[in-house]
C-alpha cells in the first residue's frame, strides 16, 4: 500500500535531501533537469508527460537513485523481501539492481505512477531492450549530467551532436561498456548487451 508521503516535486526534493547525501542529492536534481533538456532536445512526444502534477523527465530523474545509498546487503533484502525478481549477474553486482529497487520505492512513496516511468526508473543503470524515449533520455541524461566530473563540456555537446536520441544512447552505451572493461568492473549485463543490438538496430533503419 503507497504510504502517499510525497505528492509534489518540493516534497520530493525534501524527501531527497533528508533521505540522501548530498552528492546523491546534486545529482539527482542534475539528472531530472537534464532528462527534460535531452526529452526536449530531440523533440522527443512518444511517451506519457505528466501525472499527478509531475513531469515525466523531472519525476524520473528525481526517483531514478533514491535507494542508491543502501548498500549491496539492503538492495538485496529489499528485492527478496518484496519477491522482485533479479538474475544471477545481478546477485553478484547488487549495485544493478538499484534502478529497480528505486523504482519500486517510488510507488510506495508517491502512488501508482505510469508504467512507462516505472520501467524507465528500473532501466535507467544498464539498459534494456525496446526502450522508450523517455527511457532513454533518462539513461542518457544519468550519465551526462553536469555534476560528472568525468566528463567534459565538449564530452556533452558531442554525445548531443548524434541526430538522434538512438544514437546518441548508442555512444554512451559503448562508451560505457568499454570503461566496466577497461576498469575491470561487472562484465555488461544481458540488458546492455540487448540495448546495444536493439540501437544498432534502429539506427540501421534509421530511427
Amino acid at each position: 500500500m503507497s504510504e502517499n508521503i510525497i505528492s509534489t516535486v518540493d516534497d520530493f526534493k525534501a524527501y531527497l535531501r533528508d533521505n540522501l547525501s548530498e552528492k546523491r542529492y546534486l545529482h539527482s536534481l542534475g539528472v531530472a533537469e537534464t532528462t527534460e533538456k535531452v526529452l526536449l532536445h530531440y523533440n522527443c512526444n512518444n511517451y506519457v508527460k505528466t501525472w499527478n502534477g509531475f513531469s515525466a523527465g523531472e519525476f524520473c530523474g528525481l526517483c531514478h537513485d533514491i535507494a542508491r545509498e543502501k548498500g549491496d546487503k539492503g538492495l538485496l533484502e529489499y528485492c527478496d523481501s518484496r519477491g522482485l525478481e533479479i538474475s544471477q549477474v545481478e546477485r553478484l553486482s547488487p549495485v544493478l539492481v538499484h534502478g529497480l529497487v528505486s523504482a519500486h520505492m517510488a510507488r510506495s512513496l508517491c502512488g501508482d505512477y505510469p508504467a512507462s516511468w516505472y520501467r524507465a526508473v528500473c532501466e535507467h543503470t544498464t539498459g534494456a531492450a525496446g526502450m522508450d524515449q523517455l527511457s532513454l533520455a533518462l539513461f542518457i541524461a544519468d550519465f551526462i549530467e553536469p555534476g560528472r566530473r568525468f566528463l567534459t563540456d565538449e564530452d556533452r555537446k558531442r554525445y548531443l551532436s548524434e541526430d538522434s536520441i538512438a544514437r546518441c544512447a548508442y555512444a554512451i552505451l559503448c562508451d560505457m561498456m568499454e570503461h566496466w572493461k577497461r576498469k575491470g568492473y561487472h562484465d555488461a549485463s544481458e540488458n546492455s548487451v540487448a540495448l546495444k543490438e536493439d540501437l544498432e538496430n534502429r539506427i540501421r533503419s534509421g530511427e
